[in-house]
């Protein structure tokens, strides 16, 4: 079946290209949250990043509760500029969660289907094929993110002052 090797090729190239950019958004929301939480002692930092933020039980809804949390506590003016590209995070990862836990449809009509059209993932819409440029969407919905959380990073460790 070559149309199902293409299908399951072109499938493996944007689900791993998306999952790893989601993984990296990942890490450096780990990374923000160990340098607020530990600002001084750097055998402490490594020991918060590497058994805290990155343990497996810290999940990434939880890392991004917690830095919403310190982003509306600390920095409310940025939260009140970029609350949507950083709420924009919880459909990130709602499609990243569906394409790494699905399976890519190969059905009678999927195979019949132009790849330009896209390729499905059954947990996904039924199956509705995601085209090239819907990913690129993604894509962009992540750099987003990613910027956003370079200009976190490049707030800490200061706090913005209370409105007088």
């Amino acid at each position: 079946m070559d149309a199902a090797r293409r299908i399951h090729e072109r499938a493996r190239y944007l689900r791993g290209r998306f999952l790893n950019s989601v993984a990296v958004i990942e890490r450096d929301i780990a990374v923000i949250l160990t340098e607020y939480f530990c600002t001084s002692d750097p055998a402490k930092q490594e020991l918060f990043f590497r058994h805290v933020v990155t343990s497996p039980s810290f999940t990434l809804r939880a890392k991004k509760d917690v830095l919403i949390r310190i982003v509306k506590n600390d920095y409310p003016r940025y939260w009140d500029e970029h609350s949507e590209v950083l709420k924009d995070l919880d459909e990130i990862m709602a499609f990243r969660n569906k394409l790494a836990h699905s399976v890519v449809d190969v059905s009678e009509c999927a195979l019949a289907r132009p790849l330009e059209k896209g390729v499905g993932f059954v947990d996904w819409k039924q199956g509705e094929p995601i085209t090239d440029e819907q990913f690129q969407e993604w894509e962009v919905k992540a750099n987003m993110v990613s910027t956003c959380l370079v200009e976190i990073t490049r707030l800490l460790p200061f706090k913005e002052r209370p409105k007088a």
